[in-house]
């Protein structure tokens, strides 16, 4: 029987799920692209920027190497991206600057040589088995002072389940979004353990937005986008009801 990883890998390098999950994407933009959303993701790309200026950082799941290629650009001293799929570290090896921008095809299951400043990674953990992952690389790799940063999938919001039942061929065969459960493990786990979600009414808005506006910045996506910031920010029992979520681990 094949292992996770070269489910895994089958997935990305011959069955396209990369392609097919890209194309949901755009086929839904408004989600992707609401203030909500868009927010987020500055938020968490600028926690990159300061905490790997002059630093060591690893990405799990690198994909194609751009982000790493970005962070080095924005000042990181050395950024190391691993990924499972063969497809993509080739990709990733056409952007790299040996002893400041290296990529290696390797598991994220397997161990990882070296100590780093910042360890982030992109929609990574829920493909793996993220207890174990995550605590390795706390014990194993992450510098003292330093901080692990990845934005995942949720999967509470009933719009989510849906999505996963309509759009099989859209993911691995062994990707789980987190539940409230897991939030729990991870907290318990890390004293140093915080949640930022994102996208709660924004999303059902923006899947009717996409039909409803041209644009994604428009009067109803803003409306939720301030709605989600305050529900995240004074209803915190509602995060695994959220689409995504941005972990940072001290």
């Amino acid at each position: 029987m094949a292992s996770r990883a070269e489910r895994e890998r089958e997935a990305y390098d011959e069955r396209h799920v990369f392609e097919r999950s890209h194309a949901w994407h755009v086929r839904f933009r408004h989600v992707f692209e609401c203030p909500n959303t868009v927010a987020h993701e500055r938020l968490f790309a600028e926690r990159l920027r300061a905490g790997g200026a002059g630093k060591r950082v690893l990405e799990i799941g690198c994909g194609d190497g751009s982000q790493a290629r970005e962070l080095l650009v924005s000042g990181a001293a050395y950024v190391y991206g691993i990924d499972v799929s063969q497809k993509f570290i080739a990709q990733a090896n056409e952007r790299a600057i040996p002893g400041r921008l290296e990529f290696e095809l390797k598991d994220a299951t397997e161990p990882v040589a070296g100590r780093f400043e910042v360890i982030f990674g992109r929609a990574i953990l829920h493909h793996l088995d993220y207890e174990e992952v995550l605590a390795r690389l706390h014990r194993d790799n992450l510098a003292p002072g330093g901080f692990m940063i990845f934005i995942e999938p949720l999967g509470a919001h009933p719009l989510i389940r849906l999505f996963h039942l309509l759009a099989r061929s859209a993911h691995t065969p062994d990707e789980r979004p987190f539940f409230r459960a897991d939030l729990r493990r991870l907290r318990e786990r890390f004293e140093r353990f915080q949640v930022i979600p994102f996208n709660f009414l924004s999303f059902p808005c923006a899947l009717a937005s996409t039909f409803l506006f041209r644009r994604a910045d428009n009067p109803l996506l803003r409306l939720c986008d301030r709605a989600d910031r305050w529900l995240a920010r004074r209803l915190p029992f509602l995060a695994p009801s959220f689409r995504q979520v941005i972990f940072v681990i001290g």
